[in-house]
């Protein structure tokens, strides 16, 4: 145990104050620490790559990484693995690629932990968040009759839903297991288009694929991606080396050098428009293994992001609505267009538009993401029906220069959730307050009340998530 340790998120806009720290070595260990915090609260965190409040703790905090154990078995004709909950995501790849095994879906980056990964909702493209995939949850909790604590598996039904995606609500997720599926290879290769319609027509051919947005130019590269029978290319080492160098590295020294040591937005503007697209090469199909071409290197650098969810009969006003907010902010504009500029004044939001005139220059690709529908009360995709787009906006400021972008991502939030339902992925920058948060989802109350009865005592809340499951619900349900 350490006493008022100070931890920091991967983005350094969260802080943990708790008054005491934990690192358990087993299950048993975790029991006796709840026994001896009865009646405080305790939370548990992963690797804190997360930006978003729910990260906090200024109580009892558990860093679960020892528990980091992995199984594989069958469960008839699929593949499952039980997983430590500390378990990081590269670790479990690892384990899983040496049974000739792997996960479902994937996230941009390995880091996070299994558990902190579902407790809010980590996705990839073209298929269902990794929440959907989860089969049981092993839960730490105290028990309603003794008081003492306890351990529970939840297998089934509206526990199980909300459990795949928790904000650590219900308790401490000692272990998770989740679906897994055998080694396959993905095909990967990069076009540009000036249309999403032709964008979105793609996605029959390559279900995987995922795009950006680029800023002051305008255009989407598509990361055109399948699933592929051929053996990995001869070429995929070298494809890597490129993709390393010039993308997770690369195109990210740039705009670091931009943003942090020139601060030019006339620089910022001409290298998306002229310099950046000479850097991606398209039209070369090169096919690898799925967790080496799934991932990236996202968490190389330090940077702080806003994470939008919108269904797709809205995503292609959502991108026209976020292009034109970003050239108010980055002061090319004043004003947006007519009918969005209408649509801000009805939502009394006409000031907020104006303070964030001339106040901040976007400098990365918005990158966007399909996810399916998935089975859970409340993660971003939570819901039957069209899929789900996520839009991703990234800043590269220093920590001390984040204001101008938290401004915009605050804007981006208030106004888009009315305007297009969108929800704000629950690890990330989430500036909403609790009700307007908790109005997004149908299924909100559900999900309360699973978590009354498993923490009726709140003791495994902070601040955030008490806020959020103290607020009413929805008084009708949203498309």
């Amino acid at each position: 145990m350490v006493q008022s340790v100070q931890r920091k998120n991967f983005g350094r806009n969260q802080v943990l104050r708790p008054s005491a720290a934990y690192t358990p070595s087993d299950e048993q260990e975790v029991l006796q620490i709840l026994d001896r915090h009865n009646g405080q609260r305790i939370r548990a965190v992963g690797r804190l790559h997360s930006w978003s409040e729910a990260v906090l703790s200024d109580d009892v905090l558990l860093d679960l990484r020892r528990l980091n154990d992995v199984q594989l078995q069958s469960d008839g004709d699929q593949l499952v693995a039980t997983v430590g909950a500390g378990c990081q995501i590269k670790r479990l790849l690892k384990e899983l690629n040496r049974e000739g095994a792997t996960l479902h879906s994937l996230g941009l980056i390995t880091a996070q932990t299994i558990a902190g990964a579902i407790s809010t909702g980590t996705h990839g493209s073209g298929r269902n968040s990794m929440s959907h995939y989860v089969v049981g949850v092993r839960l730490a909790r105290y028990d309603d009759s003794s008081g003492q604590a306890t351990i529970e598996e939840l297998n089934a039904g509206e526990s199980l839903q909300a459990a795949r995606c928790s904000l650590g609500s219900l308790g401490i997720i000692l272990a998770v297991k989740i679906r897994c599926r055998e080694q396959y290879n993905v095909q990967e290769h990069f076009t540009e288009s000036r249309q999403l319609s032709d964008v979105l027509d793609a996605e029959a051919s390559f279900p995987l694929q995922q795009f950006y947005l680029l800023p002051w130019r305008w255009s989407y590269f598509i990361q055109h991606r399948r699933e592929d029978d051929r053996p990995r290319s001869c070429l995929a080492r070298l494809y890597r080396l490129y993709w390393m160098g010039a993308m997770d590295y690369g195109l990210i020294l740039q705009i670091l050098f931009m943003e942090r040591v020139m601060r030019s937005r006339r620089l910022i503007r001409l290298a998306f428009r002229r310099i950046i697209p000479t850097f991606l090469i398209r039209n070369w199909k090169v096919t690898d293994r799925s967790s080496s071409m799934l991932v990236m290197k996202h968490d190389a650098f330090r940077h702080i992001e806003i994470e939008l969810f919108v269904r797709r009969d809205q995503l292609a006003d959502a991108l026209g609505f976020a292009k034109e907010t970003i050239e108010v902010a980055g002061g090319r504009k004043s004003v947006l267009s007519a009918d969005n500029q209408r649509q801000i004044e009805g939502l009394g939001m006409q000031e907020e538009l104006a303070g964030l005139h001339d106040q901040y220059c976007h400098h990365f690709p918005i990158c966007v993401r399909r996810v399916l529908p998935d089975d859970t009360l409340i993660s971003m995709a939570s819901g039957a029906g069209e899929d789900w787009y996520a839009l991703s906006f990234i800043s590269y400021a220093k920590p001390a220069r984040y204001a101008s972008f938290l401004l915009f991502a605050s804007f981006m939030a208030r106004s888009m959730s009315k305007l297009f339902l969108a929800r704000p992925h629950w690890g990330k920058v989430c500036p909403l307050e609790a009700d307007e948060i908790t109005s997004l989802y149908p299924q909100f109350d559900t999900f309360r009340s699973v978590c009354n009865t498993f923490d009726p005592q709140g003791v495994f809340q902070n601040d955030w998530t008490a806020a959020l499951l103290e607020v009413n619900g929805p008084t009708e349900d949203l498309p």
